[in-house]
């Protein structure tokens, strides 16, 4: 019997036909033939563990859990500024990544490449790549000094007004101009109204987007209340700055995005920015950051890793997050979750640590935040009970840190405690999973033994 290749089979049927061949046994088996893309392997895409680039991550063969149905929702608010906090490693970096490639107008040639087959790319907005993109990320301000801090925060915004500018220079009639006229004397503020004045000379509307916008307020609360009381208050650059993106957003500035994890700085800061609506606990976002079991699951599929390969019970250790009590599904921790399926896919069964020690929020924060004695005791009572009742207060000054009744509050912020239901009218905050009530745990196990040194 003569072995005749697939390719040649029209001309087999053919030979059949006119020949009328006798034929004793023909077997002839196919597999998919009405859909061939299925049989080639499916190559598993890489984990964006650590990753907060949106380009890389899109073009690189990673995986993806589409969050970009949420940028239609944003653009359907009546305030085009807008703030929205998570607690650390939830993907907001990323995410301002994602929302700097939609706007940004240099990147319209690549919509398709990066948008395309997610949901934002088949349900485009008219605002998608219309923008001047200025990115601003305040998470390496130096606060060791006030003279530092002041330094450091001048020198950030101007350097990211430099990139701006050499960035859109092609758009801009006198780019190379502006920029030249950025001293390293001059402020911050300073640079930014020339970026602004660029902009709107060339007939285009900018998109501030900032990233980390609390991160310096954050480090100065472990700096201690009254480090962190006079910094912000006496340095005139961070209001000065607020009130120029105010000034902005009646001429050329059309959208402001500021991203971060505590609302701390909103009375103390932003008085000169009053325009900006607070989207953090508000039901229909509860999960455009964190990951449902739904994605959860895709992004095993996508990743390659097998459920009989996970060796701890994801949803005890990992899940829980709600940030408002009518939210329709509890969300993982991101970093959490990339965390465990890197180590699964490198370690198999022999992980050791399923906990993330970068998780791990800064001691030094939190101790100054217990430097009383009623709050020293509220953090032993929810390790106890698992939670605590608590309203969620959604802005409040460095004058109010040591105060109990905004205590929960921060810590619900910062993560450590979560929505659980109604309670009596009141919020029932509860410890979100097993990894953070570790957490706990080593809070009070250090705190311990700083009492005891203290005696």
């Amino acid at each position: 019997m003569r072995l005749l290749n697939i390719a040649n089979f029209t001309q087999i049927l053919r030979y059949l036909f006119f020949h009328r061949k006798k034929m004793y046994l023909c077997i002839i088996t196919f597999n998919n033939l009405n859909n061939p893309t299925t049989m080639e392997t499916k190559m598993p895409k890489r984990l964006p563990y650590g990753s907060s680039n949106f380009e890389t991550i899109r073009t690189g063969s990673y995986a993806y859990i589409d969050k970009t149905r949420f940028i239609e929702q944003l653009e359907q608010e009546n305030n085009s500024n807008l703030l929205f906090t998570r607690p650390r490693k939830f993907g907001k970096s990323l995410f301002c990544s994602m929302l700097s490639h939609y706007y940004d107008i240099n990147q319209a040639g690549k919509f398709e490449q990066l948008f395309g087959d997610l949901y934002i790319g088949q349900h485009p907005t008219p605002k998608h790549n219309s923008y001047m993109v200025l990115k601003l990320d305040f998470s390496e301000v130096d606060t060791s000094s006030e003279e530092r801090f002041r330094a450091s925060l001048s020198n950030k915004i101007q350097d990211s007004v430099r990139e701006f500018l050499k960035y859109y220079k092609h758009l801009l009639a006198h780019g190379d101009i502006y920029s030249e006229l950025i001293t390293a004397e001059q402020s911050g503020v300073g640079a930014l109204r020339k970026a602004f004045n660029a902009a709107e000379a060339a007939g285009k509307k900018v998109c501030v987007i900032i990233d980390e916008y609390d991160h310096f307020a954050n480090d100065l609360i472990a700096q201690g209340t009254d480090a962190c009381r006079h910094l912000m208050r006496a340095n005139r650059v961070i209001r000065d700055f607020y009130e120029t993106l105010k000034e902005g957003s009646k001429t050329v500035v059309d959208r402001i995005i500021l991203i971060g994890i505590t609302p701390i700085m909103l009375n103390d800061i932003t008085s000169g920015f009053n325009i900006s609506h607070n989207l953090s606990l508000n039901p229909r976002y509860n999960e455009m950051l964190g990951f449902t079991q739904e994605e959860v699951s895709t992004l095993m599929k996508e990743a390659g890793v097998e459920p009989s390969m996970i060796s701890v019970n994801m949803e005890l250790f990992y899940n829980g997050y709600r940030f408002h009590p009518d939210g329709e599904h509890k969300v993982y921790n991101p970093a959490m979750m990339l965390y465990l399926f890197d180590q699964t896919l490198r370690f198999k069964n022999r992980m050791e640590n399923v906990i993330d020690e970068n998780l791990k929020t800064d001691y030094g924060r939190l101790q100054m935040l217990i430097e009383n004695e009623r709050n020293r005791n509220l953090l032993i009572e929810i390790a106890e009970n698992n939670g605590i009742n608590s309203e969620i207060i959604s802005k409040f000054s460095v004058d109010q840190l040591h105060d109990s009744e905004y205590f929960p509050s921060l810590l619900f912020y910062m993560g450590l405690l979560t929505i659980d239901r109604y309670e009596g009218g009141i919020t029932y905050l509860k410890i979100p999973n097993y990894s953070i009530r570790t957490i706990y745990g080593d809070y009070i196990l250090q705190l311990t033994k700083d009492r005891n040194k203290e005696v």
